[in-house]
């Protein structure tokens, strides 16, 4: 199976080159925004069909080379076919870029680029991991990204054969939740203690300093944009690695609740819908996939209903009670870990069809 890792590489151009990409970042921009005119005006989103409409004027209009006036109109394409994107404008703030007009050269670490005034190469501000990444590979697509802060950075994309999957010799199931961000089978709990204390730490800050409206508070606004994201982020990046090393270690594989369409099918109180829309759940989910995935560790989704409420010894369903969950048959248990335990008896009844019946 093919695999697609994304490296993000900090770039480090002179003033003349960061001008330069400034300008080619507009008129990428502006390709995209007419791209997107000609498709709609067509009433078709085939790539080949808009760029037979348009192709020419993009290249005589904003001067950008063959490949990137191609990648703007697929770009265009792209965003057509969703529909909260179909009558949005593109903002200057990235470029694709494939093999034809970009290039890695691993001796002194630069990339070359292929910008309005030709083609440049550009340095890079480097870490020990991406090195370690991009060492011996050839990569044929990367993105070109400017941030808020003004920082330019690359995001390259690695293909490379995923190892095969290990034969489970058991199960690790895992329970999400807000309480606590993650409870395993083996009883291991992941506190979301940090992760509140910032989610709620976050919003009042943000509107005490919206309804000052101050420069002092607009600066602070600034600091404060993404910090929670990305502190949510390490969090499930460390969560993810211990969870995927356990599985390993063990040879079983990893039982997930599927909880796509969560939030519309759940109902909370208002006071805590912030916290319920930005539970990460999902890209909690994703990085274990694709962790699992590099390190050869099958993942296993499993229907979500009544896991919380069922026994994991009898499989009759229970009582839950705030993080006490009580069986009439089999007394109290925590409620997290007996739904992980669950989780994974339901995970084993998938790897093992014919006689993997409930047990402790």
């Amino acid at each position: 199976m093919e695999t697609t890792r994304t490296v993000v590489c900090k770039l480090a151009p002179t003033p003349k080159q960061a001008a330069a990409i400034d300008a080619t970042l507009a008129a990428f921009a502006g390709a995209c925004d007419h791209a997107a005119d000609a498709a709609r005006h067509l009433g078709s989103t085939n790539k080949v069909k808009v760029q037979h409409a348009c192709y020419r004027e993009i290249r005589e209009t904003f001067g950008l080379s063959a490949n990137l006036a191609i990648r703007a109109i697929a770009r265009a394409c792209a965003a057509l076919k969703v529909p909260a994107k179909m009558h949005s404008k593109f903002e200057p703030t990235s470029i694709d870029y494939d093999a034809r007009i970009f290039a890695f050269q691993e001796w002194n670490w630069t990339f070359g680029l292929t910008l309005l005034s030709g083609r440049v190469k550009l340095a890079t501000c480097l870490g020990e991991r991406q090195k370690s990444l991009l060492k011996g590979q050839k990569p044929t697509r990367a993105t070109l990204v400017k941030r808020r802060n003004g920082e330019y950075f690359l995001h390259v994309q690695l293909t490379g054969e995923a190892p095969e999957l290990l034969k489970p010799k058991g199960t690790l199931g895992v329970d999400l939740g807000r309480r606590r961000v993650a409870v395993d089978s083996d009883g291991t709990i992941h506190e979301a203690t940090e992760v509140n204390r910032v989610r709620s730490h976050c919003p009042k800050v943000r509107h005490s300093a919206q309804a000052k409206g101050t420069r002092k508070s607009k600066r602070l606004l600034k600091r404060l944009s993404g910090r929670e994201k990305r502190h949510q982020r390490a969090i499930n990046h460390v969560i993810s690695r211990r969870i995927v090393d356990t599985a390993k270690q063990t040879g079983r594989a990893i039982v997930l609740e599927d909880l796509k369409g969560i939030r519309q099918r759940t109902k909370v109180r208002k006071t805590e819908r912030y916290r319920q829309q930005s539970w990460s759940f999902f890209q909690l989910r994703s990085f274990i996939a694709y962790k699992a995935q590099d390190a050869g560790v099958p993942v296993i989704l499993i229907d979500p209903r009544y896991t919380s409420q069922t026994c994991h010894v009898c499989g009759e369903r229970g009582h839950r009670d705030g993080l006490l969950f009580r069986c009439a048959n089999h007394g109290d248990f925590d409620a997290d870990i007996n739904a992980a335990k669950f989780i994974a008896v339901a995970g084993a009844r998938v790897t093992e069809p014919e006689g993997a019946g409930i047990h402790a």
